[in-house]
């Protein structure tokens, strides 16, 4: 009669088998890892990658059913192909196709700053003290720089040729959307993104 098995000991069957279990697990493993690492090395690349599609799913085509006159009034740049309509375009009309009124900006810049200044007022003292500037103030007192101020406003914005759109900018190394009222001498009123506050005069650029 032969001898029972001595416990933990292994015959060269089960041996193998957990040999290939082990390889089996391992190949799956370096499997995952290659994949993953291709799919790291297309978006390094500038490839597209899942979640794009997922982003471009979810923005609406807002520039679709538009005339080419439509298009170029609200922000398309004319690139790509005859009567194109390319993604910055896309971007430019989603963005400036809700613009706020004249009206409504005239009333944002007269909102209340602090010192007895209004928005406006403050950004008349801020730019009318710089040699070179533009802009001019009579007076530092509150009362005449509002007036001074929201004068300017009124004038750049009743311009009929006075150009609002809707910008991404950069301000103190971060990415701001901003609406922009620029009049043809160059010189500007810059809102935030709704148009509801006065940021600051700007000046005109120069050449």
């Amino acid at each position: 009669m032969p001898p029972p098995p001595i416990a933990g000991s292994n015959t060269g069957e089960a041996v193998n088998e957990a040999n290939q279990t082990i390889a089996s697990a391992l190949d799956k493993k370096l499997k995952e890892i290659g994949e993953t690492l291709d799919k790291a090395t297309e978006c390094s690349f500038g490839r597209v990658c899942s979640s794009d599609y997922v982003d471009g799913e979810n923005q609406p085509n807002v520039g679709k059913n538009l005339t080419n006159e439509e298009k170029t009034k609200y922000g398309g740049v004319g690139s790509g192909p005859p009567d194109g309509w390319e993604p910055q375009d896309e971007e430019n009309a989603r963005n400036n196709s809700a613009l706020p009124s004249k009206d409504n900006l005239n009333q944002a810049a007269s909102a209340p700053n602090r010192n007895g200044l209004t928005d406006a007022g403050r950004a008349l003292q801020k730019h009318g003290g710089r040699e070179g500037s533009v802009y001019s103030y009579s007076s530092q007192k509150a009362s005449v720089l509002n007036q001074e101020a929201q004068t300017i406003v009124s004038e750049i914005l009743s311009n009929p040729n006075t150009k609002i759109e809707s910008r991404i900018v950069f301000e103190n190394k971060q990415r701001i959307t901003v609406v922009e009222a620029t009049a043809p001498d160059g010189r500007a009123l810059r809102f935030n993104a709704d148009g509801t506050r006065l940021i600051g005069f700007r000046e005109p650029s120069s050449k």
